[in-house]
């Protein structure tokens, strides 16, 4: 065999390691999906009036924007998603889960550098939705004003959100991209594009933005090598925007 075919068999294992973790990730995400879906369907059950009319598109539809309802499903969905990536971290047999999905504690001056930077990403977030004159989603108006337990879902926005959100896309996604013909520039692209992507509640603007600021988690966790980092970045952007709501 020629070192060129050799170059080429390398080329096209790559492109196929790329496509399989792609589809586990999809795989994953449908399955949170599902079960967010089925605890939804639960919440509803348990919680309104049924009839023979009522079809179970509709009452997850009606509890997609109560915040009672979000916080009953996300939770759980969120702890069985997480063992799902942990699981199927274990198949990579080229390392320990720790290690893949580098799960290493930051020191603290790296840590509150990268939080700065969030601070920062955060103003200047706000201060251009206020000059575009965008006022806050009706997604997140509607998940707050009907929620009857306000820490019950902080927790799941706060906590629970993040840390499946980041242990699937800056996680287990971004550094099985990171090792294939992708490299690293692919995965942080390829991970912020479907993190955007998921989040269609909100208007195309915040979607962009998500977009962008998915790009900086990504760089947060190369420069960084530590999941802990996006995660801590990420709950303090769900943080802050649950305190603005609590103000407005």
């Amino acid at each position: 065999m020629t070192p060129f075919s050799n170059k080429q068999h390398s080329f096209w294992e790559s492109v196929v390691e790329l496509a399989i973790t792609i589809s586990i990730g999809l795989l994953i995400f449908l399955t949170f999906s599902l079960l967010q879906s089925f605890f939804l369907i639960l919440y509803g059950f348990y919680n309104e009036d049924w009839s023979s009319s009522i079809s179970i598109t509709s009452i997850i539809e009606s509890s997609a924007y109560n915040g009672d309802a979000i916080s009953f499903a996300e939770i759980p969905a969120a702890l069985f998603g997480i063992y799902f990536v942990w699981l199927f971290s274990r198949f990579r047999k080229l390392d320990s889960v720790t290690n893949y999905l580098q799960l290493h504690l930051p020191s603290l001056s790296t840590l509150f550098r990268w939080l700065g930077l969030m601070v920062f990403v955060i103003i200047f977030m706000e201060v251009s939705y206020n000059l575009l004159e965008r006022n806050t989603p009706d997604f997140m108006t509607e998940l707050y004003s009907s929620t009857s337990n306000l820490p019950l879902l902080w927790f799941a926005v706060v906590i629970a959100a993040p840390f499946f959100e980041e242990f699937l896309f800056r996680g287990y996604l971004f550094e099985g991209i990171k090792q294939t013909v992708a490299g690293s520039m692919g995965a942080i692209l390829i991970t912020s594009a479907s993190w955007a992507i998921i989040h269609l509640q909100y208007e195309s603007i915040e979607i962009f933005s998500i977009f962008f600021i998915g790009i900086i988690l990504g760089i947060a966790k190369l420069k960084s090598k530590s999941l802990y980092i996006p995660i801590a970045m990420h709950m303090l952007m769900n943080l802050t925007a649950s305190v603005l709501m609590e103000l407005s």
